[in-house]
């Protein structure tokens, strides 16, 4: 009986830690998608910028592309911190839970 119990246990275990790593495996392509989208985004923020220097309005338009880049940094921070929750608490749950 006791090793019925473990084999149980063992089998819970390991369909945890692949749930675990499913999850990992998201947020990590999560993750690279994010960071692809926030070079893209800067990319074409400083493309723009090199277009724009022949434009007499230079500094109107920097203010507005440094408030861009900020405000896409900001978004980046929110995410990871977001990421990072979502991981802490799937781990939290995870240990929480009682042995079926």
């Amino acid at each position: 009986m006791a090793e019925e119990s473990r084999a149980g246990f063992s089998e819970q275990f390991e369909k945890r830690m692949k749930a675990i790593q499913g999850q990992w495996d998201a947020q990590r392509k999560a993750m690279a998608d994010l960071i692809e989208q926030q070079w893209n985004a800067q990319k074409k923020a400083f493309e723009d910028l090199l277009e724009q220097q022949r434009n007499p309005q230079i500094a109107e338009w920097w203010d507005a592309q440094r408030k861009a880049v900020a405000d896409l940094a900001d978004q980046q921070r929110k995410a990871v911190a977001d990421i990072v929750e979502r991981q802490k608490k799937a781990i939290e749950d995870l240990f929480r839970r009682k042995p079926e």
